[in-house]
């Protein structure tokens, strides 16, 4: 089978920091393994909404010169004390904008069409369907860095703009920029993605095993 053609642009992402929220430690430790294989330099985690709301004001207090502690956010849909719906709109609501513009990635192992409705229209970024994979989680991951979304503020909505195409539209365009990228860079990571998943290549030694993605594999996107 011939290689589909590559973009010609590649992803490291040792620069991320991810923060995890699940009260499941098995599943913490599945997420932190995926980061790890695709290269992800600094992984936090919270054992429930009310622990990620802490770290991610800790964040919020850094100097705006030592960048963010936090780049992107996974948590699950279903946890106490605080389950991911109160995590994303108290993230959606806070204050400063390091926290209140961060991705959002909802995991859930019932991601059945109430569920997903539920966090779209509470402004999540992605939606990731578990069991979770290499595959699937670089494929979020890949979606936020390469397709960033504006942010649009409507009288009961504040998040990513929900329509993933681009219409005519003859009036003001009163969209909210969306924050500064994510870090990405071209060259010299151990793990580097094509950002459309057509290749995978290895410029130097993978010094933590990381597995590869390959082309044919990746999953098909659940789309908020």
């Amino acid at each position: 089978m011939s290689k589909p053609p590559s973009s010609g642009k590649y992803y490291r992402f040792d620069g991320l920091s991810v923060l995890i929220a699940d009260d499941n430690r098995f599943v913490r430790s599945i997420m932190v393994t995926i980061f790890k294989a695709l290269g992800i330099g600094k992984v936090l985690q919270a054992d429930n909404g009310e622990e990620a709301m802490a770290i991610l004001d800790v964040s919020a207090q850094m100097d705006s010169t030592a960048g963010r502690d936090v780049d992107i956010i996974f948590a699950d849909h279903l946890m106490e004390p605080m389950d991911g719906i109160g995590l994303l709109k108290w993230v959606r609501e806070h204050e400063s904008d390091k926290i209140r513009f961060l991705p959002f990635v909802m995991m859930s192992g019932e991601a059945d069409e109430a569920a997903v409705r539920l966090a779209r229209d509470s402004g999540v970024t992605e939606y990731l369907a578990k069991p979770m994979s290499v595959i699937n989680v670089a494929s979020r991951l890949l979606a936020i860095i390469d397709k960033p979304r504006s942010f649009v503020r409507a009288p009961n909505y504040f998040g990513p703009d929900r329509r993933r195409q681009t219409l005519p539209h003859d009036g003001a365009d009163r969209r909210l920029m969306s924050p500064e990228d994510v870090r990405v860079v071209d060259e010299g990571a151990h793990m580097v993605i094509d950002s459309q998943g057509g290749s995978v290549e290895n410029p130097s030694e993978n010094v933590d095993g990381g597995a590869e993605v390959p082309a044919e594999a990746e999953a098909q996107r659940a789309s908020a």
